[in-house]
């Protein structure tokens, strides 16, 4: 059932693909600080969001590990169910920075579950992207995942990769779909994504994966002049999707889609589309990698009202503790 359904139903009023070292940058300045942390919604659940962290696992796994350990700090008081990992997970495809990687998420295992997208860096010889070959796989294991209740499966021609998942929860009186999926899909993946939500129409659904917003805010599509297919293994390759194809071929034909989150472009944007039934599906970009310290600890914790249609977006720096008040970085979406 859609958020807002099951709210009526209640009788509430609903008032880079990058060369190792390069990323796309739209508007540096976006962060606007004041000291303090984000107030908990009373009686809310809470999904906290986790951009690029692969200078983290390149050079500061401290806060990295503060990053993770503040959410486990935290889960009560923010009622955190779900963690959310928006791809570029490290920055060099290697064992040393997935080790760092796996010990930063290991604080929040059996204590809240979490989904992780591969970006373009978690990918190729040296993070170059040169292939679609990641040691994800072998530091977050499929077994790892099946651990948890709210773990769904993994693409189906892959048994045995993580690249490409779902995860089902409950959750503010109602059930979720986290689908996240790898960087620039395959047809094929799009194939098995679209079952996957069709096979959930009841669940709110929510997209993850790397790529998808470009710098200005709009759907990447391979005419854009900063195209990611311009290098690495997308060059000159037709079995991907970029952002624009995603949402064509998947999430516009599902009317319980409401989010997409992504990463990738150094900056915070957001856009608005109707779906194919008329549904409203917010697009929501977040990435601090340029910042002090490849990030400084930025993190965007996404508030759910008790019985109300709004999720209320903050960002938020448990290394420097301050919020981010830009209006790109705290803000309100109405579901």
């Amino acid at each position: 059932m859609k958020r807002r359904d099951f709210l009526k139903s209640v009788g509430v009023a609903v008032g880079s693909l990058a060369m190792p070292r390069l990323v796309f940058c739209g508007e540096p300045d976006v962060i606007r600080p004041v000291a303090g942390a984000p107030a908990p919604v009373n009686g809310g659940f809470s999904i906290a969001v986790l951009p690029d962290t692969q200078n983290y696992a390149w050079k500061y796994p401290d806060l990295f590990h503060a990053q993770t350990g503040w959410i486990a700090e935290n889960l009560k008081k923010y009622n955190i169910r779900y963690v959310l990992q928006l791809g570029d997970v490290v920055q060099n495809n290697n064992d040393k920075e997935w080790e760092i990687a796996r010990a930063a998420f290991a604080r929040l295992d059996g204590k809240v579950p979490y989904a992780i997208a591969v970006g373009n860096h978690d990918m190729g010889d040296g993070g170059r992207c040169d292939s679609r070959e990641s040691k994800f796989s072998e530091y977050f294991p499929v077994s790892h995942f099946k651990k948890w209740e709210t773990f769904g499966g993994v693409y189906d021609k892959e048994p045995e990769k993580s690249d490409n998942s779902f995860h089902l929860f409950d959750a503010g009186g109602q059930k979720w779909l986290v689908l996240s999926l790898e960087l620039f899909p395959r047809h094929d993946v799009l194939r098995w994504a679209n079952q996957v939500v069709a096979q959930h129409p009841d669940h709110s659904a929510i997209l993850i994966t790397h790529a998808y917003l470009a710098a200005d805010g709009t759907r990447f599509d391979r005419h854009q002049k900063d195209s990611p297919y311009n290098y690495g293994f997308a060059k000159d390759n037709t079995d991907l999707n970029d952002g624009d194809m995603t949402w064509r071929k998947l999430v516009s034909k599902h009317e319980n889609f409401e989010m997409v989150l992504c990463g990738h472009v150094c900056t915070a944007k957001r856009l608005a589309s109707k779906g194919e039934s008329g549904n409203d599906v917010h697009q929501v970009l977040i990435d601090y990698q340029i910042h002090g310290r490849g990030g400084d600890g930025w993190l965007r914790l996404s508030q759910f009202p008790p019985e109300s249609s709004t999720v209320c977006m903050q960002d938020y720096s448990p290394v420097l503790e301050k919020l981010n008040t830009h209006p790109d970085a705290r803000f309100d979406l109405e579901l």
